[in-house]
């Protein structure tokens, strides 16, 4: 059956696969299919066991810091309510979006989908339901949070004593699972199960899904495609718009994330704000090299990349080439999936607030760069998200 390539457009015929192979792009490299035994079984066994994970990882403490006789909890949700309290409506609610929402709605889709098609149980709408949770999957953050508390933990063990609670030992567990479980079936074998793929239209021009990579006739398009109901276009609409739009308001909020400080430190001794890098710093000076390395590619290198990258992207259409089209495709394609890891920071913070709270001992506050780094990382991967990489073989092929 045909299936297109939903990063470079080519259409081709892919075979039934052979155990422990994998079908990849002959034109870009992006992985299409692989063989599919035993994966549909164990992703919905993980798929199970991450749900039962999560809802006690919401509903137990994840840490207990302690000063003396001082003591405080900290959970998710008393993140959500700290930083409301602070005055950041805007940044509680991303954080309560990325934390606690869409893991549960992500990981309950997956569940669903993954029961229903392993009964052989296909009911109108599942299609559109397994789109819902493709389009979730990188918006769901328990594992940057696992990161972020590894940060706290960390920071915390200098001068206070920190044990890890149920609910983080949880949540560092449904962390693992969501993060194995896309690697244990392939997705289009889910998509054929669902529906299956139809032949290469041979009479007209073909257009194919963006989200299923199911290949119809050029004179479907503006309907719904009829395996998971996503509107069908030869292209991203507005697509070079929308991605310049979104870089250029990263780029405006790029120095304020980095200039003014991500936390504040409230102590007997003083007032001591933290911007990014002397977090990283403090890190390294209380010997945690490894953990110091990770956070500063994740706050400093990936965002500096993903804008600079995304920028030569929208460039290489305007003035196209066939140069290192290969490897501009592999990279919005690793732009779009690493984006997600920035988010620490701002995770960090909204952790420390309500553990870090002993009136007149120590207190952590909310600095005014957490909202708009927390943007940052959004929009660019809002950015990555809108920018279709096609574009750039079109360009490249007219240019001929």
């Amino acid at each position: 059956m045909a299936i297109a390539c939903p990063d470079c457009g080519a259409e081709q015929l892919i075979p039934d696969l052979r155990p422990n192979t994998v079908a990849e792009c002959c034109r870009c490299g992006h992985l299409l299919d692989q063989a599919d035994s035993a994966g549909l079984t164990i992703a919905l066994a993980w798929s199970w066991a991450t749900l039962m994970l999560l809802l006690p990882a919401n509903l137990l403490p994840l840490m207990r810091v302690s000063i003396g006789r001082n003591v405080r909890h900290g959970y998710i949700a008393s993140g959500v309510h700290a930083l409301f309290a602070e005055h950041w409506p805007l940044l509680s609610a991303l954080f309560a979006a990325f934390t606690l929402v869409f893991p549960m709605v992500y990981v309950g889709l997956m569940t669903i989908v993954l029961t229903a098609v392993r009964m052989r149980h296909h009911p109108r709408g599942l299609g559109r339901l397994f789109r819902y949770a493709h389009g979730l999957r990188l918006w769901a953050m328990p594992d940057v949070l696992v990161l972020a508390g590894m940060v706290v933990y960390m920071r915390t063990q200098v001068q206070m004593q920190s044990q890890v609670q149920w609910g983080g030992w949880c949540l560092i567990a449904a962390s693992f699972l969501l993060i194995l479980t896309p690697y244990a079936f392939s997705k289009h074998h889910v998509w054929r199960l669902i529906m299956p793929d139809w032949p290469a239209p041979s009479d007209e021009p073909a257009i194919s899904c963006d989200v299923c990579n199911l290949v119809l006739p050029l004179s479907r398009e503006g309907s719904r495609c009829p395996r998971c109901r996503h509107r069908l276009h030869l292209r991203k609409p507005n697509s070079l718009n929308r991605t310049a739009a979104l870089v250029v308001a990263s780029y405006v909020l790029y120095f304020p994330a980095y200039y003014y400080p991500m936390s504040i430190t409230v102590q007997p001794d003083g007032v001591q704000p933290y911007t990014i890098m002397q977090g990283v710093r403090e890190l390294v000076q209380a010997g945690y090299w490894s953990l110091a390395a990770i956070i500063f590619t994740a706050s400093i290198v990936i965002p500096m990349l993903k804008l600079i990258g995304l920028s030569w992207l929208l460039m290489s259409v305007r003035r196209p080439s066939r140069r290192l089209l290969g490897f501009r495709t592999r990279l919005a394609r690793i732009i779009h999936r690493i984006g997600r890891w920035s988010n620490t920071d701002p995770f960090i913070a909204a952790l420390m607030v309500p553990m870090i709270s002993f009136s007149g001992l120590a207190n952590v506050h909310i600095g005014k760069a957490a909202l708009p780094f927390a943007l940052v990382v959004s929009l660019t991967m809002l950015a990555s998200r809108s920018f279709d990489a096609r574009l750039m073989w079109d360009a490249a092929e007219h240019h001929l």
